[in-house]
């Protein structure tokens, strides 16, 4: 069972997977709502009767995270995952800001002091995380921001997170974003898998590899400069 939540600022899904309805649930990056979306994805998850045990974080940047402690905390879920080199963007989100992002941080929360959850995980790549009744792959996918990871989901739906969008992929002109790295993790992270791998990227509608593969023109110039 696949679930999205479409936070109201930058439009980022917050994804809900679970084995089926009245089951355990893992939620992806719960984004940006006033005053945060805790309360909108516990309802959708009460209405489906799935008990969240664990948020997985495709990146820092605020619109994927700027809801955890309060789902954490409001939710009542155990474990929070994130990459060990965006982990600090959790308590300090400017780091990891444009000027669009620091003057909406501005405007929203002030005065606010960031925690992290009570228990966070570091993950890396190729680690298993088993939870919720499924099999989660990590993969370290860098360029978006340094601790970019995607999840692979018992191998045939692959949360992209920012790294790679339906038609399009994620920014590399932030602060701690790279192009060569996004180069690089695009030809050997994303290229690589199978065509039938569905896809629920973190902005925009899903896609599968095989699609993106024939109609992203950002895949297809790397594909075609490495003939």
């Amino acid at each position: 069972m696949v679930e999205r939540i479409v936070a109201p600022y930058f439009a980022t899904n917050c994804w809900i997977l679970s084995t089926g309805a009245g089951n355990e649930c893992v939620i992806v990056d719960p984004g940006i709502a006033v005053p945060d979306l805790a309360q909108r994805v516990i309802g959708r998850c009460d209405d489906l009767r799935l008990k969240p045990v664990a948020i997985l974080i495709t990146h820092g940047h605020l619109d994927h995270t700027f809801s955890l402690l309060p789902l954490a905390r409001e939710g009542g879920v155990s474990t929070s995952y994130v990459h060990p080199a965006d982990r600090e963007l959790l308590i300090n989100p400017a780091r990891g800001l444009g000027a669009q992002g620091l003057a909406l941080l501005e405007q929203l929360s002030p005065t606010k002091v960031w925690e992290e959850p009570d228990r966070v995980e570091e993950v890396n790549d190729e680690d298993v995380i088993e939870v919720a009744g499924m099999d989660i792959q990590v993969v370290h996918a860098p360029g978006h921001t340094k601790g970019s990871v995607m999840y692979r989901v018992n191998s045939g739906t692959l949360l992209s997170g920012d790294v790679l969008f339906k038609g399009a992929i994620g920014r590399t002109d932030l602060p701690t974003s790279s192009p060569r790295a996004m180069r690089e993790s695009l030809t050997k992270k994303v290229l690589t898998l199978p065509d039938e791998i569905r896809v629920l990227p973190g902005h925009g509608d899903e896609t599968t590899i095989g699609q993106e593969r024939l109609t992203n023109p950002f895949l297809l110039e790397i594909s075609s400069s490495s003939r």
